[in-house]
């Protein structure tokens, strides 16, 4: 069982943007197999996962930033600073330094901060708003 199912309204219409999603889900539902392996999935596997998912969410943040302020959303900068602050969280996760928890179970704090974020109310209005632009007959 997939740990994030894409559904069809958070279609926006913009496909490039629709991609990165899409991928991030793909990617988020990798590092979710990798982890739920237990032996058989190396940390070496999980840690070129997980670096896969953080280069691709530093891109769709700015292009998400560059959308937001494309389209003069209002909360645009409460919401940049939310995607700053989901980086350096997922920057520090990806640091082998940190004392405490485990790769694996820092991994899986991420897919519970990155599901959450995805379905907060702020990136899903902001989804309605492009998805209304794109699909002006959607609801």
């Amino acid at each position: 069982m997939a740990f994030l199912d894409w559904q069809e309204r958070y279609e926006t219409g913009l496909a490039g943007y629709d991609a990165q999603h899409q991928t991030l889900f793909r990617l988020a539902n990798r590092i979710h197999e990798c982890l739920m392996k237990q032996a058989t999935g190396s940390d070496l596997e999980i840690a070129s996962v997980f670096a896969a998912f953080l280069e691709m969410t530093r891109a769709h943040v700015r292009t998400e930033d560059e959308l937001m302020a494309w389209q003069q959303y209002a909360p645009a900068a409460e919401h940049e600073n939310a995607h700053h602050q989901f980086i350096q969280y997922l920057e520090s996760m990806a640091d082998p330094s940190v004392v405490g928890q485990s790769l694996r179970e820092r991994l899986q704090d991420v897919l519970v901060k990155f599901k959450a974020h995805f379905e907060d109310d702020d990136e899903q209005t902001f989804l309605v708003l492009l998805r209304r632009k794109h699909f002006p007959t959607a609801s």
